[in-house]
């Protein structure tokens, strides 16, 4: 089947005179996870990682994807005809290098305009600047051979209540005109879905596991015009009115650029900027492409106090979710009768009984002995049974009203050897290393990065993911532009929310990852400038029976203590007896 949609394909690009035909991943939003009628890399390739891109020439097929997807990829496109290309390892092309490879003098290029924002589009032109090629980005070809490609969403849209929100859209438009002012433009377009519905403190459904709605922005000196279908906001239009916001239908964002007054200079990110909407503008307008100072996206990086207390709560709900996994879990009679699919029901089942909750905020990874080792590993509803050996690894994080969660915790389910028992620790050590790190304004991720990999580091370990990524606010669970890795540029501060997850994986064995949530909070100023430092808002202890406490100095054993200490007072009032005195065990000092 999947053979023949490559053939197919090759068929069409024929008909339009296309050398090579790009597939990625996103929608017209540049959105992490999207609805089903975006998903067209899914559907031609059979593979369903969140990241990744495929390209059709005449005679090949490749599929690009990171570190967190080689095993996954390797699986889903085998007898695909679609080979794998793996990012950043030596000798490795990316698909640019490998298009301006395979691409013949004079080639075209052909790809759906609203699904490859201008940064990407920039680079690749600039990678195949030297072989005269043409762009055909007006070619939706796989929409012509998905015939029963799904709609977009039509599903109802709703308020975050100002309890939530902490702020007014209209004080939220009054603050992102004054940064319009700061940068001197006079028109701001904005296309990430988070990002409209943190102005216009709204959310839904659009999306699963991430509470937004399909819409387009454009916002003036004295408009701010929203491009969405009217219908699910009609309960609220005019509240949205009323605070400033003029709507339009979905559709016409596009013919509504092309008609822009050319005077004055618009704002647009063109990281979440699509191809087709920077040629709606007109010629002549006075164009300022830039991620490094997109307003909204700034603005919502660093939470209110506000949101800070809601978020706390939002985890400590969710703390108390996982505590009830973890005990269901280790007091299992017969671990042997659960699957890997039983965790992911459960974690939900356990959220739902929470105030506030909405959705899971990704699907759940319950990953059990090997699979653990493929670091965005899903089971599907069954995946397979669990064994009372080794390791079970859950990352798992939900959606609530106030606020987005992430965590990882790393199970031993029965025994484990002595190699498992320190790369656990050495895990865990990374995670304290960065959770007490100290730092003066102006530090940047990269420079933290390297706090939670040293353990490995000096046993010749390392794992291939960034080890943070920022978070959102009832919206994405990862969202920027703040995060810890070698590639995590903006500076850190307070009010940010970076996750915590180091991690080892060891191919065809077992994975391990240690998440928390850590929210940037100020520390002291002193004569050498403002010093920052972690809050830890995840509550859920770690196993110590995991734990070689030799391999642990005296600072990352009160440091665990203290942790543990922490959660047992903060979770006890809310758990019933038999859950707290498990609780209290599972948190007694160590060493």
């Amino acid at each position: 089947m999947k053979i023949d949609k490559i053939s197919a394909l090759r068929a069409l690009m024929k008909d339009r005179g296309i050398d090579a035909y790009i597939i990625p991943s996103g929608d017209a939003h540049s959105s992490e996870y999207v609805a089903e009628f975006w998903q067209t890399r899914a559907w031609f390739s059979g593979f369903t990682g969140s990241n990744g891109l495929v390209v059709i020439t005449k005679d090949e097929a490749g599929l690009w994807t990171d570190g967190r997807y080689f095993l996954q990829a390797e699986s889903q496109l085998e007898g695909s005809g679609i080979n794998l290309f793996k990012v950043d390892c030596p000798g490795v092309p990316d698909f640019k290098e490998f298009l301006a490879d395979k691409l013949p003098e004079g080639g075209k290029l052909g790809f759906d305009g609203r699904v490859i924002d201008v940064k990407e589009y920039e680079e690749i032109c600039e990678a195949l600047e030297s072989k005269g090629v043409t762009y055909a980005y007006s070619e939706d070809l796989v929409g012509q051979l998905w015939e029963d490609r799904p709609s977009l969403p039509v599903g109802q849209a709703f308020e975050h209540e100002i309890r939530f929100a902490g702020t007014s859209a209209a004080d939220k438009l009054v603050a992102v005109r004054a940064k319009m002012a700061e940068n001197e433009v006079c028109a701001y377009l904005v296309t990430a879905l988070d990002s409209i519905a943190w102005l216009m403190n709204i959310r839904g459904h659009d999306i699963s596991f991430t509470p937004v709605v399909y819409a387009y922005a454009l916002i003036t000196d004295k408009e701010a015009h929203v491009f969405i279908d009217k219908a699910k906001v009609s309960g609220f239009a005019s509240k949205l009115d009323a605070q400033g916001f003029t709507l339009h239908g979905y559709d016409d964002f596009t013919s509504f650029l092309e008609k822009l007054p050319t005077d004055g200079t618009l704002l647009y990110d063109p990281g979440k900027t699509s191809v087709q909407l920077a040629e709606a503008l007109p010629c002549g307008m006075d164009v300022k492409k830039d991620m490094k100072t997109d307003i909204i996206t700034a603005l919502k990086a660093a939470k209110s106090d506000v949101e800070l207390r809601n978020i706390r709560n939002a985890y400590i709900k969710e703390s108390v979710a996982l505590v009830g996994l973890v005990k269901w879990i280790k007091e299992h009679t017969n671990i042997s009768s659960l699957t890997e699919g039983d965790i992911a029901r459960k974690i939900t089942s356990l959220r739902q009984e929470q105030a506030d909750f909405l959705e899971d905020g990704f699907v759940t990874i319950a990953a059990y002995g090997a699979n653990a080792a493929q670091a965005h590993y899903s089971p599907g509803p069954v995946g397979d049974s669990l064994k009372a050996e080794g390791f079970l690894l859950v990352d798992t994080g939900g959606q609530y009203l106030d606020g987005t969660t992430d965590t990882t915790r790393t199970i031993p389910i029965g025994p484990i050897t002595d190699e498992m028992k320190r790369n656990f620790t050495l895990v865990l050590k990374g995670n304290i290393g960065l959770a007490r790190a100290v730092f003066p304004e102006g530090t940047n991720g990269i420079q933290l990065d390297s706090f939670a990999r040293m353990p490995l580091w000096e046993h010749g370990l390392n794992y291939r993911h960034g080890t943070g990524h920022g978070i959102g606010y009832c919206l994405g669970v990862h969202e920027g532009p703040q995060g810890i890795s070698k590639k995590s540029e903006t500076e850190l501060e307070p009010g940010m929310l970076l996750s915590n997850e180091p991690a080892f994986y060891q191919d065809g064995q077992y994975g391990i990852r240690t998440e928390n949530i850590l929210a940037v909070v100020e520390r002291e100023k002193t004569e050498y400038g403002n010093f920052y430092a972690f809050e830890t808002l995840t509550f859920c202890p770690i196993d110590v029976s995991a734990i070689d406490i030799s391999l642990m100095s005296p600072d990352e054993v009160t440091y665990l203590n203290d942790y543990h200490k922490k959660t047992y007072e903060v979770l006890a009032p809310l758990l019933g007896d038999e859950d707290r005195t498990w609780l209290l065990n599972e948190t007694k000092p160590i060493g």
